[in-house]
């Protein structure tokens, strides 16, 4: 059995956290990719665990919500970082109606990381 792991926000956090339990479960994961990655308290989403074949992270920096900045790996031999991509979204028009009006107000960058079609 091999595993692939995604998510946005904490849910990106949670992508790792689920991870290192499959690794102590002996299970291999091909893949996590974080976007816009805000850690839960007492977890670290910036180390990825030694049975992630490959990382991912997406995120922006502006804000009151924004992700890691960059991710790395227990074991470099093991994992390839494919890469810690920023966007930004100052002055991009924002196409994220999905989420609720406070949201768009308070968090817009953040919310907007995952609508953009690029990430």
């Amino acid at each position: 059995m091999r595993a692939s792991s995604f998510g946005h926000s904490r849910g990106a956090s949670e992508a790792i956290t689920v991870a290192r339990e499959l690794k102590n479960d002996g299970i291999p994961v091909l893949l996590t990719i974080q976007v816009d990655s805000v850690s839960k308290i007492h977890h670290n989403d910036r180390l990825i665990p030694v049975n992630v074949a490959q990382a991912a992270n997406s995120f922006q920096s502006n804000g009151l919500v924004h992700g890691q900045a960059a991710i790395r790996t227990a074991d470099p031999a093991r994992t390839k970082i494919i890469g810690n991509f920023r966007f930004a979204y100052i002055t991009s028009p924002y196409s994220c109606n999905e989420y609720v009006w406070y949201d768009r107000v308070f968090v817009k960058p953040h919310t907007q990381i995952e609508c953009d079609p690029n990430v």
